[in-house]
């Protein structure tokens, strides 16, 4: 933590105060969407002249790192906390509607935002059905209700969501349309990929790219149906399954290890890729199964579209109008859309494009400081009128 300066004392070089910022969420090491916006904040926030440190809360939270702030467990997270907020840092906050202990160190860094006069700003990720969100009764209503309440200043991806946010007393006013998506996640340098990547690329046509974890909401098992089905036509298929943490890697090879020989031989397990290595193996594969529907759009989604990568996900309501849906959990009318878009994939390529990304992480930015550079005793008054 820098304490070098005293608060308040500091300006950038257009003259404004200099805003102190701490982003609370997932950053790199390892990539995922979330640490991508988040690495992009920081430096977006810094280069801007303000302060900027991370707590992190990625799976690598407890190394310690120059890079952010480590987080050894529940007291450590709530002493950090406390800290930065004596010390005048106002907190951006990344949560979305899945996780209970996400919702926990959300609320606790709401409460003590409140208690420290600088409301925290609330950076909702995800979409219409989440686990938890939204709802519209019983306590998972009220428990959100509480810490939208809590929150200065809230963003989300899209305006179905900001209007979901509504519908728990939260004045649209205080509700911004900030898509996490960003120009940024398509700077990528192509780099060499590991010897048993490339092996497999080269023996097995085509290749799915599928970006997953070991928890219910990406129906691992209807993704594998899926797969035997399509194999029985294309035999010489193969699929690459990504993006475990390294907590879920031991659960996903369990799964695996069962199968048969021909079909485990048709399946390349990874864990997490650097971003660079991310969207290199992406390019080079024929298409992307994207099968949870919680995440609203997915910031992979667009990254293979705008690398010109077909892709198939699950029906969510807000997928892109040129990619390829299918019923969630649905095993044949998964197999059906491979088949489809195998059998005219001239097309799906031609329709796989993006128009050009926004730069939403200057957005953000802009929507973070506009609030942080004013004084605060708007959000302050406005706390006693949010019902």
């Amino acid at each position: 933590m820098n304490r070098s300066t005293e608060k308040g004392a500091d300006r950038t070089a257009e003259g404004r105060p200099q805003a102190r910022i701490l982003q609370i969420g997932n950053y790199p090491p390892p990539v995922c969407g979330w640490a991508m916006q988040t690495k992009g904040l920081v430096e977006e926030i810094r280069r801007r002249g303000n302060m900027c440190q991370v707590l992190n809360l990625n799976e690598n939270r407890k190394r310690r790192s120059s890079e952010y702030i480590d987080v050894q467990n529940g007291f450590d997270y709530l002493r950090k906390l406390t800290c930065f907020a004596l010390n005048g840092y106002r907190f951006q906050v990344h949560v979305n509607g899945q996780s209970r202990h996400g919702y926990m160190l959300a609320l606790i860094a709401a409460i003590l935002g409140r208690l420290a006069g600088q409301p925290v700003a609330l950076s909702w990720r995800g979409g219409l059905q989440q686990k938890y969100f939204p709802r519209q009764e019983g306590w998972v209503y009220w428990a959100f209700k509480l810490l939208f309440r809590l929150a200065g200043q809230i963003s989300c991806n899209n305006e179905a969501v900001k209007h979901a946010i509504e519908q728990y007393g939260v004045a649209a006013e205080r509700v911004a349309v900030i898509p996490g998506f960003s120009k940024q996640n398509l700077a990528f340098q192509p780099t060499p990929l590991a010897r048993e990547i490339e092996a497999f690329l080269e023996s097995r046509h085509p290749v799915f790219f599928c970006y997953v974890s070991a928890r219910p909401e990406y129906r691992l098992p209807a993704l594998r149906e899926a797969m035997l089905q399509f194999r029985w036509r294309h035999p010489e298929a193969g699929f690459i399954w990504l993006g475990f943490p390294n907590k879920e890697l031991p659960a996903a090879n369990e799964f695996v290890a069962s199968w048969q020989a021909p079909e485990r031989q048709s399946l390349l397990l990874l864990g997490n890729l650097t971003h660079d290595e991310f969207l290199t193996l992406l390019s080079r594969c024929f298409a992307y199964i994207r099968t949870p529907a919680c995440d609203g759009v997915a910031a992979s989604v667009l990254e293979s579209l705008a690398l010109g990568i077909p892709v198939i996900a699950s029906e969510n309501g807000h997928r892109p109008t040129n990619v390829t849906t299918y019923r969630e959990g649905d095993a044949a009318d998964l197999c059906a859309k491979l088949i489809r878009l195998s059998d005219g994939y001239d097309q799906f390529k031609k329709d796989a494009q993006l128009e050009a990304a926004e730069d939403n992480i200057a957005r953000t930015v802009d929507w973070l400081l506009g609030t942080t550079v004013r004084e605060v005793e708007g959000l302050r008054s406005d706390w006693v009128h949010v019902t």
